[in-house]
């Protein structure tokens, strides 16, 4: 009774939350009206301490700040304002708040979120913002995509430029790839979204492979050719997580695996698999990096119960130095904005 009092009067020292929004829920009124009309005279400070815990409330709702840490993305002596400032200037958005309203008329809301919901959110969230902000002026046609996926294989073999040549010419016929580094506490190889009617591409470092990174890619061409109404509806499509919607992925798998080579032809080499000159004759006559070979020999392994995910690893490439080439997002960037400009430049030939 006295609190109620104090919270009506408005004489008491320290806002009890807790009792206004049950006046509130009594009265039949928003919660934020209440808040404007209680905290109209209140002394500064209050009002201030007020909004630092309900930033810091949001944040640690919405954020797993323990991996961004991990990521730099942050650093774990950040202040509240460093922390409001960080986010804001990354997704390019004038307050913490719009995080939730803004992105997910896009996409989703949860009330409840797991550690692993939380990253999953910000990395959809940040690749959605990529793609927006890049802005593919180019117009996507189905059989533009069907004429160009025959010329991608050969490109596997220039660990160089060959990802970056596949992606501007896709690009240029409609549909963004973009890079993002995979994410601790998540098993996503990839992502499709369709953003403005054009097919968007995440393409992650998920088990830091090279190979991984072409069936990824080709995997994900597979959904733009034959899930994309599906996607419309759902926004997005994650590859390598549960699917709710039932895009089947065991198709995309078969495709992209018989796409890179072919069982009849994976086959006839395997019984060479030890033999580096025969599997590098087959795969120049394949028209496919050698390493696309061993893994799909471990893949199919493994299939039959055998463990040789160590094996031929020297000849794998190191993918940082490919990665780091095409220029795409990192989590410690300054902004989206900045680096979708410059992958924008990048993509255009």
């Amino acid at each position: 009774r006295r609190s109620l009092d104090a919270i009506l009067d408005k004489t008491s020292k320290q806002t009890d939350i807790i009792k206004l929004l049950k006046l509130a829920e009594f009265l039949e009124i928003d919660f934020n009206e209440a808040l404007i009309v209680h905290f109209k005279d209140r002394p500064i400070e209050e009002i201030k301490e007020l909004q630092s815990s309900m930033d810091i409330t949001f944040i640690n709702k919405f954020f797993d700040l323990k991996t961004l840490i991990s990521l730099g993305f942050i650093n774990k002596n950040d202040s509240l304002e460093i922390l409001k400032e960080r986010i804001c200037k990354f997704f390019d958005i004038s307050s913490i708040y719009e995080y939730e309203r803004e992105l997910n008329e896009a996409f989703y809301s949860r009330t409840k979120k797991s550690f692993s919901d939380k990253m999953k959110d910000f990395w959809i969230k940040s690749s959605y913002k990529y793609f927006e902000l890049i802005d593919n002026p180019n117009e996507y046609k189905r059989q533009n995509l069907i004429d160009l996926i025959p010329k991608i294989k050969p490109y596997t073999q220039n660990t160089e430029t060959g990802l970056l040549t596949v992606f501007q010419a896709l690009f240029n016929i409609g549909i963004t790839i973009v890079f993002q580094p995979s994410l601790p506490k998540t098993q996503i190889r990839g992502a499709t979204f369709l953003i403005n009617d054009k097919p968007c591409i995440v393409i992650t470092d998920f088990n830091k492979n090279y190979s991984t990174i072409w069936f990824a890619l080709i995997h994900e061409l597979h959904h733009v050719l034959f899930d994309l109404e599906t996607i419309e509806k759902t926004k997005y499509h994650l590859s390598g997580e549960p699917d709710l919607f039932l895009i089947q992925e065991d198709k995309a798998n078969e495709f992209a695996s018989e796409y890179l080579i072919s069982s009849e032809k994976m086959r006839y080499i395997e019984k060479m698999i030890h033999n580096k000159f025969m599997v590098e004759k087959f795969a120049k006559e394949c028209q496919i990096h050698p390493c696309i070979i061993y893994s799909q020999y471990q893949w199919r392994q493994s299939e039959k119960g055998n463990d040789y995910w160590g094996a031929f690893k020297e000849y794998f490439p190191n993918i940082k130095g490919i990665t780091k080439k095409l220029n795409v997002s990192n989590w410690d960037n300054e902004s989206i904005k900045e680096t979708a400009i410059k992958v924008k430049q990048l993509l255009t030939v």
